[in-house]
């Protein structure tokens, strides 16, 4: 089945491979996983990504594919399609962590043009990697902060937790809270404003000061006709 014609035959066998762990299974099917790689159809090589991934993360991986981060980087580097180069970072970020750093610098001037699933990962490999190495978090921060701008909500969302996880210096919770009080505003799913609004009260605990100058911005969501919702904006407030 991994050489198929139908390419959703092709797909789901190799997702059905991510399952496996029987070394003696597998290895035998590896020539043909690497093949799909270069399949011409998105739904194979971005299955076959995670095909690469699930075997070199077995005990005996490393053997049976000594090349797979090379394999993937290359793959990464020259695809275009956005759900294959989000597989082909995870895997690098799950397996050859510091490629996948580097990857990111070496195209740090493009991250906002990045799909969102993508920028929502570069995120996730921010925050694992500032809490081993906090020293480096400055450098990290700077482009949490060019992502405030992106299109997507929960790129905008996850930007202001990651900015309070890793730095307590003004600028950086004045960034997210002024983040949040514009999703407060912007948004219209009831359960995401009091999501924020929950986010906003624990700044309050902690950041009291900076939140003082934002009460007007946060009093916004009184306009919203949701009780619940108008409770915690007052609870804010008052507190």
């Amino acid at each position: 089945n991994l050489n198929h014609p139908n390419e959703y035959i092709r797909g789901v066998t190799l997702r059905f491979l991510c399952r496996l762990n029987e070394t003696e299974i597998i290895e035998p099917l590896i020539p043909a996983v690497l093949s799909n790689l270069e399949h011409r159809h998105p739904f194979v090589h971005r299955n076959a990504i995670l095909a690469v991934m699930s075997i070199y993360k077995l005990p005996q991986g490393e053997q049976l594919l000594d090349n797979a981060p090379d394999l993937i980087e290359n793959v990464l580097s020259r695809d275009q399609d956005s759900s294959a180069k989000r597989n082909a970072f995870l895997m690098l970020f799950t397996c050859a962590q510091d490629r996948a750093v580097n990857y990111l610098f070496t195209r740090i001037d493009r991250i906002s043009d990045w799909s969102e699933q993508l920028q929502l990962l570069v995120l996730e490999l921010i925050s694992k990697v500032c809490r081993v190495n906090r020293g480096e978090k400055g450098k990290y921060i700077k482009i949490i902060i060019s992502l405030l701008n992106a299109p997507s909500t929960a790129v905008i969302y996850e930007c202001a937790g990651t900015l309070v996880s890793l730095s307590s210096a003004p600028t950086a919770i004045r960034a997210a809270a002024n983040t949040y009080c514009q999703l407060l505003v912007s948004q219209s799913d009831n359960n995401v404003k009091l999501i924020v609004l929950d986010r906003l009260n624990e700044l309050k605990s902690s950041h009291r000061e900076i939140m003082v100058d934002l009460i007007m911005d946060v009093l916004r969501a009184l306009s919203s006709p949701n009780l619940d919702i108008q409770r915690k904006t007052i609870d804010i407030a008052l507190e």
